[in-house]
């Protein structure tokens, strides 16, 4: 999406909330927002690697920002190169990027011998946590990134909370940004804490999706925490992987199993009930992958890419850094032969 001069990337609505300055950046479109569960329905407004990105060739701009639900953590990127990390909360924030620092001698990683990886000269906000409002860019001569200054293909990944990045500290922490990096590819996170229900209204929406070039699937700890049966399970998964995959019988799709995690040790979540096992939604997602007769469809075992209990956190259930990069390590080798 183009607004203010600059690509709103991950980004499909901006939605204007009473009382609240500026737009919300919101992930879907409002009517597939509205077909999801009424949890998923406030989820989705989080932002999750979303990006405001622009060119500023007449050097400084000011990008004001707010947070709404709870503080977001805001990473600003020139290009592939970080810059600094910030955290934003409901007060509007100016940002002010392109300023030159004193303390270093160079002001830009674009000189002779230095390689070019992904992005080009393009200023990148990124915003990972609350419900991000963006009130207004303003500086001279600014520009959205052409083509050519950004990764040539773009991951899209929908999941629950882990896949969102529910338990990390910045946007480039969660393992789709871990993998995206390993790949040189552009993030489309779709991830929805606590409400991964694989809805029709989403299914429908990602396969309809004409940005996306691979895209992962991970299905579902919200399912199997919230009493949903292997059968039912199945079905419903069934349905979104089939109505992605024959939409987009060129695009591979990676149905990722769960990952390592407290449902494994036959526990539940307190006042859950649980009526399937983690390894019964393994075999049904692995099932409905080999039975599908679709070219473009592989599974992916959460356990073996997450292969190591110290990657969790306190709760056993969301990666910490150390998962979720091994996560994104092992998840890239996954997907390398699958685009390349």
């Amino acid at each position: 999406m183009i607004a203010w001069q600059a690509e709103l990337h991950n980004v499909e609505a901006l939605v204007e909330i009473h009382g609240r300055p500026g737009y919300l950046l919101q992930r879907v479109p409002e009517a597939v927002r509205e077909g999801l569960t009424e949890g998923g329905q406030q989820q989705i407004r989080k932002a999750a690697l979303t990006e405001i990105r622009f060119v500023a060739e007449a050097g400084e701009a000011q990008v004001t920002l707010a947070s709404h639900g709870w503080p977001s953590a805001v990473q600003i990127y020139y290009g592939d190169y970080w810059v600094e990390d910030r955290t934003i909360g409901e007060q509007p924030e100016t940002l002010t990027l392109g300023a030159r620092d004193p303390r270093f001698q160079f002001d830009s990683p674009w000189r002779e011998g230095v390689p070019r990886q992904s992005f080009g000269p393009v200023w990148r906000i990124l915003v990972h946590g609350g419900e991000v409002h963006l009130l207004e860019i303003c500086g001279d001569s600014i520009r959205p990134p052409r083509a050519d200054e950004k990764p040539a293909l773009r991951y899209l990944a929908y999941g629950t909370s882990i896949t969102y990045g529910g338990s990390v500290s910045s946007p480039d922490a969660t393992y789709v940004a871990q993998a995206a990096w390993r790949l040189g590819l552009d993030p489309l996170n779709l991830g929805v804490p606590g409400n991964a229900h694989c809805e029709p209204a989403i299914a429908a929406h990602i396969a309809g999706r004409r940005d996306w070039d691979i895209a992962t699937l991970c299905l579902s700890v919200n399912m199997l925490n919230q009493g949903v049966t292997a059968d039912e399970f199945s079905a419903r998964a069934g349905a979104m992987i089939t109505a992605i995959a024959s939409a987009n019988p060129d695009k591979p799709v990676l149905c990722v199993g769960l990952f390592t995690g407290f449902p494994d040790l036959g526990w539940t979540w307190p006042g859950r009930e649980v009526r399937a096992t983690s390894e019964a939604y393994r075999q049904a997602l692995r099932s409905i992958v080999e039975d599908s007769g679709f070219a473009n469809l592989a599974y992916a075992d959460g356990s073996e890419l997450l292969d190591d209990w110290r990657g969790l956190s306190h709760d056993l259930l969301h990666p910490g850094a150390h998962g979720m990069i091994r996560i994104g390590e092992r998840l890239a080798e996954r997907m390398r032969p699958m685009l390349y």
